[in-house]
């Protein structure tokens, strides 16, 4: 009988770790996005006005790029305080002047909104919710960390199964 070698084997096993360390990663991310975005969707709501809403600039290098500085207040068990997220992360900051512009005429100064209030720190505040979409993209890299896995363990219980005989 002719005797295999394990490089084989241990490439398998290489590989399927890598893909399931890959898809494991992915699934962490857009796990934790769900997470956040469903988590700011249970803050209460509370009545806001817009005190500055415009588009501000910056320049790096040569580039241009443009965000909606945004300035509102609300109030909290009595407490006046000042947000300038529109969603959970920072304004961004964008090339095109019209996507900021449009943001801003949304949201003019003087105009009543409803602020969602972090419960355990009212000075997180947003107006809008993220996107639960990442939760529903979860299923194509938890494919590749089941797949990796399954390619892995087989790998290594067939070198071990080699080892045995």
């Amino acid at each position: 009988m002719k005797k295999e070698g394990i490089g084989g084997y241990l490439y398998l096993a290489f590989i399927g770790l890598a893909l399931a360390m890959m898809g494991g990663f992915f699934v962490f991310v857009l796990g934790r996005g769900y997470i956040r975005a469903k988590e700011t969707q249970e803050w209460p709501s509370h009545p806001a006005v817009v005190v500055v809403s415009e588009v501000g600039d910056r320049q790096i290098g040569k580039a241009k790029e443009f965000c909606h500085k945004l300035v509102y207040e609300y109030r909290v068990d009595g407490k006046f305080y000042r947000g300038e997220r529109l969603k959970r992360r920072e304004n961004p900051y964008l090339k095109k002047k019209n996507k900021i512009e449009s943001s801003v005429e949304r949201f003019l100064v003087g105009s009543k909104v409803a602020a969602f209030v972090n419960p355990d720190d009212p000075t997180e505040v947003l107006l809008e919710h993220e996107t639960k979409a990442p939760g529903y993209s979860i299923l194509f890299p938890a494919l590749f960390l089941l797949g990796g896995l399954v390619i892995f363990f087989r790998a290594l219980l067939k070198l071990c199964h080699r080892g045995s005989s």
